[in-house]
């Protein structure tokens, strides 16, 4: 019985230890995807600048944003991923 005891100690050991080393989960954030057109929506102007369109695609989920100034998206703001 001695074996028997020692054997379901350890086991419960292992099975203690994995539980509390799996907390730490690693979770990443969702950032949109699709076409480049949809990375564009909203519109620039003098007042809304590369700082604000910055900001609403950090908020997005996007890495960064600015206005463009040439291209098919003139005047747009445009995410970066």
């Amino acid at each position: 019985m001695g074996i028997t005891k020692t054997s379901m100690i350890f086991l419960f050991l292992i099975v203690l230890t994995a539980s509390l080393l799996n907390y730490n989960v690693l979770a990443s954030e969702i950032k949109p995807t699709g076409r480049i057109d949809d990375m564009c929506k909203t519109t620039c102007s003098a007042t809304y600048g590369n700082g604000k369109c910055g900001a609403d695609c950090r908020k997005a989920g996007f890495s960064s944003g600015q206005c463009a100034t040439s291209g098919p998206f003139v005047n747009k703001c445009c995410c970066t991923k």
